[in-house]
């Protein structure tokens, strides 16, 4: 897994290029994968998370409290939204670079090491990043380091996986999705996962044995499809086996 150090400068990189999106797509645009949101809705929720973990990150100890308004709000002219984007993702690496890694702080449902949000924050931008260059006709992800996209799709199966209670559809009789990231010199223990829907939800672990489908493509591909923002065909991932179960995965854990 990449650093703490290596996930917060990788915030900032992938604010710059959300920032830039936003900036070419207009507000007014929608977002082709979240279509209840413009490019502004996107833009302000990115701007507000980032700010909302800052604070999170500074009350060490304490509960994760539910998000208010963002302060400051979003501004209206656009040309000051890059710069309210930004000032965002410096406000949350600072906040994390202040306190020690191991430092406690408010979770899903618990107490995480300040680590843990560093890495959470890094593939939120990420994921929206894809947002809002897809909503400006751009190839989302185009440029982004396989092992941080494939620490991204890591984290997403684990994050589906952590919910199960939450998410009865991906039940099943223990079928299995075998997931490959075929980038060049990506160490295999870091890009290939098999997921096993059983009855009591989805478990993932990092292994290659035949599996019911498989799904084959870059990691950035990879993230693009089992978030659902892409369909396999347009970001270029092979599917074998059973179709059906990459199907069920993208209707319901797509996040």
């Amino acid at each position: 897994m990449p650093t703490t150090e290596r996930f917060l400068d990788e915030i900032v990189l992938h604010t710059t290029a959300f920032a830039d999106a936003v900036h070419a797509a207009g507000q007014e645009a929608r977002v082709p994968s979240c279509p209840e949101w413009s490019v502004r809705d996107l833009a302000d929720h990115l701007g507000g998370v980032h700010r909302w973990c800052a604070g999170t990150v500074a009350r060490p100890g304490e509960k994760l409290v539910r998000r208010g308004p963002t302060d400051p709000p979003m501004p209206v002219a656009e040309d000051e939204v890059s710069t309210w984007l930004l000032e965002g993702a410096a406000a949350l690496t600072q906040a994390i670079r202040a306190v020690d890694e191991d430092t406690l702080v408010g979770g899903f449902g618990r107490l995480v090491p300040v680590s843990f949000w560093a890495r959470r924050q890094c593939h939120e931008t990420l994921v929206h990043r894809a947002d809002a260059e897809l909503a400006a006709g751009l190839p989302p992800l185009a440029d982004v380091d396989p092992v941080i996209a494939a620490d991204a799709v890591d984290e997403h199966l684990a994050m589906v996986a952590m919910g199960a209670a939450r998410r009865e559809g991906l039940r099943a009789d223990g079928a299995t999705l075998h997931l490959h990231a075929t980038d060049e010199g990506l160490d295999h223990r870091l890009g290939e996962w098999v997921v096993t829907l059983g009855a009591d939800g989805p478990t993932i672990e990092h292994a290659h044995r035949k599996s019911d489908t498989a799904v084959r493509g870059p990691a950035r591909a990879l993230l693009a499809v089992l978030t659902a923002r892409e369909s396999p065909e347009v970001a270029g991932v092979d599917v074998l086996g059973a179709p059906d179960l990459l199907t069920l995965w993208r209707e319901h854990g797509a996040v």
